[in-house]
Formats: C-alpha cells, sequence, structure tokens
C-alpha cells in the first residue's frame, strides 16, 4: 500500500503560482506511484476567512478532486487560525474515489487499511483553569482518545492503521533549527504509539523530518517564508501489511531561497566596495544559491548604512546566477547601543561614566568620587560629611 503524505500547503493568492507549480508536480506523482491514499495532514489554507472564489481556495479545490480521480483522500483540519472550518467544503469534492474530512476525531475503514483523522487539539476544548493544568488535562485526554481508537482499529484486524495529526511532537524542529519546548500543546511519541499506529503522518511543523520508525512531518511543500530555506515536498510512504517499508522524500519544483547575513555593528565593514561585493558572491557560492532567490540581511550603524554598496551587491549576485536579489538594511542607532549600556550599568559611577559616553561630555573625576561614595560610604558618615561641609 502507498500513502502520499502531505501537509501544510497554506494555500494563499500572493504566491499562488508556486503553490500551482508544487501541487500539480504532486499530484502528477501520485498519479505515477499509483498510490492508494493521500493523507493531508492540514492547513490545506493559510486563513480561516479564505474566500471560496480566490485562487487559493479554487487551488485546493482542485488538487483534492484530481487526487480523488487517484485514490481515496483523507483531510483534516489544521491550526483554528490558518484552517479553522474552512476545509469542510472539501467534503464536496468530487472524484472516482471518497474524500474524507476530518473536524472531529474520526476513524475511518477503508477496504484496505484503518485511518484515524485527529485535528489539531485545542484548550479550548480542554479549559481546566490555569495553562499548566489545561496541559495536563490536553495530555491526558490525548492518551485516552489513542487508545480508544487503537482498539477500535485493532477490531478491524491485521491491515494497516494510519494515524493523521496536525500538532507538535515533543523534541521536533522548527526551519530555524530550535527544538519545540511547549510552546504549543505537545504530544509525544510515546502517546500517540497508544493507538499502535503502523504510520503516523503528521503536519503543523514546516521542516522534513522523522521522529523514531513511523512518525513523519513532510514539511511545507513549498517555502512560505525566508525562514523555511530547507528543502520542500512530500512523502511517499509504503506499506506491506501491517510493515512500512519505506518512506521516499519527494521534492518539489519549489523556488529555492537563499538568505545570507552579517553584521557589522560586531565586525568591520569591508573598506572597499569591490571588496564588499565579492566578500558576498564568494559567500553565494559556497551556499549553492545558483539559480536562487537571494535575500541579504545586513546590520550596520545608522551613520554609515549608506556604505553598503547595495547596487554593486545586487549585480554581481545576478551575474553569479541568482534569480532575485532582495537586500535589507536593518540600521542601528550607536545612542541605542550606548543607552543599553547605561541602563546595564552595575554601580553608580559607572552610570555616571556611561551617561557622559552617550552626550558626548566629559566627566568631572571629583564627580566620579562623589558618586563612589554615596554608594559605598555608610550613611551615617555620609550625612556627618555633609553637615561638616554646611
Amino acid at each position: 500500500m502507498k500513502i502520499l503524505h502531505v501537509a501544510d500547503i497554506h494555500s494563499r493568492d500572493k504566491d499562488i503560482e508556486e503553490a500551482e507549480k508544487c501541487c500539480d508536480f504532486m499530484v502528477d506523482t501520485a498519479e505515477k506511484e499509483k498510490v492508494d491514499l493521500t493523507a493531508i495532514a492540514g492547513d490545506c489554507f493559510d486563513s480561516r476567512d479564505i474566500k471560496l472564489d480566490s485562487r487559493a481556495a479554487k487551488l485546493i479545490i482542485r488538487t483534492v478532486s484530481r487526487l480523488a480521480d487517484i485514490a481515496p483522500v483523507a483531510v483534516i483540519v489544521g491550526t483554528a487560525s490558518h484552517d479553522g472550518t474552512a476545509p469542510e467544503i472539501l467534503e464536496y469534492a468530487r472524484g472516482r474515489f471518497p474524500v474524507y474530512v476530518g473536524i472531529t476525531p474520526q476513524l475511518i475503514d477503508l477496504p484496505n487499511a484503518v485511518v484515524t483523522l485527529v485535528p489539531q487539539p485545542t484548550k479550548q476544548f480542554f479549559n481546566q483553569g490555569d495553562i499548566q493544568t489545561s496541559n495536563e488535562a490536553i495530555a491526558h485526554g490525548m492518551a485516552g482518545l489513542f487508545a480508544g481508537f487503537g482498539a477500535q482499529a485493532a477490531e478491524r484486524g491485521p491491515v494497516p492503521h494510519i494515524l493523521v495529526g496536525h500538532w507538535n511532537v515533543s523534541g521536533s524542529k522548527l526551519p530555524t533549527g530550535q527544538t519545540l519546548t511547549g510552546q504549543d500543546i505537545d504530544i509525544s511519541v510515546d502517546q500517540m504509539m497508544l493507538a499502535d499506529p503502523d504510520l503516523i503522518c503528521l503536519g503543523h511543523i514546516h521542516m522534513r523530518q522523522q521522529l523514531g520508525d513511523r512518525t513523519f512531518y513532510p514539511g511545507s511543500p513549498f517555502p512560505l517564508n525566508w525562514g523555511e530555506n530547507t528543502e520542500h515536498g512530500f512523502y511517499i510512504h509504503t506499506l506491506r501489511g501491517r510493515k512500512l517499508v519505506s518512506s521516499e522524500f519527494i521534492q518539489t519544483p519549489c523556488k529555492k531561497l537563499c538568505r545570507v547575513s552579517a553584521d557589522y555593528t560586531k565586525e568591520p565593514m569591508p573598506e572597499q566596495c569591490e571588496d564588499f561585493a565579492h566578500q558576498l558572491v564568494s559567500e553565494i557560492v559556497s551556499r549553492e544559491c545558483e539559480n536562487a532567490f537571494v535575500r541579504c540581511d545586513f546590520t550596520v550603524w545608522q551613520d554609515e548604512a549608506g556604505l553598503i554598496p547595495k547596487d554593486a551587491i545586487k549585480q554581481l549576485y545576478l551575474d553569479a546566477g541568482a534569480l532575485d536579489v532582495d537586500i535589507k538594511i536593518n540600521a542601528v542607532p550607536r545612542e541605542t547601543i550606548r543607552a543599553a549600556a547605561v541602563l546595564e550599568a552595575e554601580t553608580l559611577k559607572d552610570e555616571f561614566a556611561e551617561m557622559a559616553k552617550l552626550r558626548g561630555e566629559e566627566i568631572d573625576p571629583e564627580t566620579l568620587s562623589l558618586a563612589e561614595q554615596l554608594e559605598t560610604v555608610p550613611a551615617e558618615e555620609l550625612l556627618k560629611t555633609i553637615a561638616e561641609a554646611a
């Protein structure tokens, strides 16, 4: 049995051409591979308020209909702020095979498999007061839910059991590389295994990864922002009986992203424009950004922002094979850094000294001495000195 596993399409009009290209490639692959099921693990749409006459909505409806001409399609609702209840419309998509939409947890009995659909759990359904109590209630509730579906699937006999969900799994990683640690509701692999699934198809994390021996995130089929400069695509999982024998990740023909950055408030800026630009071209080659969309992020002092040769940098990137170049400059006022130094000063003497630097003034050594005395000399002795001076 072959399962096409995709998630987080986030169809939206602003990059509809990219979405159409990747969805068409996915359907063509499904037809070529003769898949037996397509699992769409949430976030088909980028906005719960999507208009039905938009190109983004029409693309998803058309894609699901084409996939349903090949094999059954199972879709679940993803994040409330993205999908909302918009995927309900997909129940009306028509093809040779049925389309199942998981608005609430449910089990689907197919001729050659059992599929459990579990949309993203939300805290509003487990309102137990404070956040920690809610998370514990959700963890307990989800464990019971998985165990219940596992018992139902076992009644069907020795056919594959596929779990489709949309949530964070403890230990999963974001495209930026950090590990998720409870930002949303976390569900562990052990909890999911209470359902005794042979394959777990997940969505929500936009980075392709495998957790354990049968849990997969395909990531998004194309980059949705500059933070997602990783590989993009979908999985074709193959089951033989109840044994997962292979999981092939297939990359879509999406646009390549290359993002480079430099902070010239921490390192010196190249003295010559040519050196500046050539340094960046060297970096683009090392990052294999040919035929890619390039984004340059530079942090510089505000008074040096005009020294960056933007036109020269852009042209050299284009000459090196980039498709387009976007240069963003974050100009930092020197006063901002200096003001931070005032706030970070540990003593009154140091605060006076930093304040003088900020204002470009010289401070009298006697003033610094008096500031030090205010914090170090006992109050009684200080009052005595003041009285004698008066």
